[in-house]
């Protein structure tokens, strides 16, 4: 019986004010009949973002149709499905919901309670309830769910901020990119991009505004990521060789790294393991959104599996506090902040992939930093390079553009710079340059057809 710990919790929120909330770009399909799963990383937003849409809901149906619970609470650790009920006849105690209109469940970080899924599944089926379920795993994305709960549910993906997220916290509107690119304006944006890759956009690092305290933030960002959704919730017993691991890794984000070469690495550290288990430690660091790892684009499986991955971490702010080095490599952190932004965009995979390319039998050879694929077929290709002028534009990187596009049949091809922005025609093809910050604020379909 937990019935005492719900009474706590719901009291809590029953004088719970909301604090200051920046509006997230995100679209929330209230008005569908299915279950909403909000996933992402640890403190990227997703608590603020259930907040925003109570909000919104509470202009629209009485206050007690909405309530709000957070499963990281420390009086409801240790629950399993059957508490669930108990938190069922402790919320019809607490609040008086009206028949007529439906009651909305926001259920936080819900993967801590054991056997959720077929809970879930039994109160969608009554159809009184519409429900709103968070988590720092990707195990609550459509695609990962049980199969009991697959096509009832739609996924919103919450990452830390996009570029215009964080200059809309800031309190920066930009309203004609054309006009940015002409004017002092531009000055001040390039040196707010450059704190956005060197810091990140991790909402409340945005907001703070002294340098070590975001520092210090960011490192107890990363220390809660490692105990409690690694250690703990895969109960991993050697926390030594996971942090080294883990390390190593972020050291090579955007760069390419193997089980072989991290395996042959610890070893020479003089760590006992096997290639297993560090295969496991990096699928855990990619289910609670700490890392991705990028795929060679190839119709062969086994050519995929065989070729080293590329691995990027989810906010260039969590890479700089673990790895200050990094500061030094502003190349990397703009193919970083790139990809992140491009896993936002297609939903962490579900409108499009992103592979490499890279050309097969010379390891050493030409290479595109990212594929844009659909249905199997290639729609864009992009590089990315710290340069402010066309002088500055390495040969090799616009070769491999050339060579990928006619191998792959792909005519969008376009180049990411730091600051430089002009069209060239080589070889009947035509290869686009763009700033960054253009980039991350234009409207994507339009930059992808």
């Amino acid at each position: 019986m937990r019935e005492k710990d719900f009474e706590y919790v719901f009291a809590e929120w029953l004088d719970f004010k909301f604090p200051e909330i920046v509006k997230r770009e995100v679209d929330v399909p209230l008005e569908h009949d299915l279950i909403i799963s909000v996933v992402g990383p640890r403190q990227a937003g997703k608590t603020f973002l259930m907040y925003q849409i109570i909000q919104e809901l509470w202009r629209k149906i009485p206050k007690d149709n909405v309530v709000y619970i957070n499963f990281e609470h420390e009086r409801l650790r240790g629950l399993d499905a059957l508490h669930l009920e108990d938190m069922m006849k402790t919320y019809y105690k607490f609040f008086s919901p009206l028949n007529d209109k439906p009651i909305y469940l926001f259920l936080d970080e819900i993967q801590n309670v054991r056997d959720w899924d077929k809970w879930v599944r039994n109160i969608y089926e009554k159809r009184k309830y519409r429900l709103v379920i968070s988590g720092s795993s990707s195990k609550l994305l459509s695609r990962e769910i049980s199969t009991s709960l697959r096509g009832r549910s739609i996924d919103i993906t919450v990452l830390p901020f996009s570029f215009r997220e964080f200059l809309n916290a800031k309190g920066i509107n930009i309203d004609n990119l054309k006009l940015v690119g002409y004017s002092e304006r531009r000055g001040r944006l390039l040196g707010l991009l450059e704190e956005y890759l060197r810091l990140g956009g991790y909402p409340k690092v945005v907001l703070t505004k002294d340098y070590m305290v975001k520092r210090d933030i960011l490192r107890s960002y990363y220390e809660a990521i490692f105990y409690r959704d690694l250690i703990e919730r895969y109960k991993i017993r050697d926390a030594t060789l996971l942090d080294i691991f883990l390390r190593y890794l972020m050291s090579s984000f955007s760069k390419y790294v193997s089980i072989s070469r991290a395996y042959n690495y610890l070893k020479g550290l003089g760590f006992r393991t096997s290639k297993s288990s560090l295969i496991k430690f990096m699928s855990y660091a990619e289910e609670v959104f700490l890392v991705y790892m990028v795929e060679i684009l190839s119709p062969s499986i086994k050519a995929r599996k065989q070729y080293p991955r590329k691995v990027y971490c989810v906010d260039n702010g969590i890479v700089v506090a673990k790895h200050p080095e990094a500061l030094e490599s502003m190349g990397r952190l703009m193919e970083n902040v790139v990809f992140i932004e491009l896993m936002r965009r297609s939903r962490l995979g579900e409108l499009f992939q992103v592979y490499y390319w890279r050309e097969y039998g010379n390891r050493t050879g030409r290479e595109v930093d990212f594929v844009i694929v659909e249905g199997f077929k290639a729609k864009q290709l992009i590089q990315v390079t710290y340069v402010s002028n066309g002088d500055e534009v390495g040969k090799r990187e616009i070769e491999a553009l050339l060579k990928a596009s006619k191998e792959l049949n792909c005519k969008n091809l376009l180049i990411i710079t730091w600051d430089y922005d002009d069209e060239m025609k080589l070889k009947e093809r035509k290869i686009k340059f763009i700033p960054l910050w253009r980039w991350l604020l234009s409207d994507f379909k339009t930059e992808r057809h």
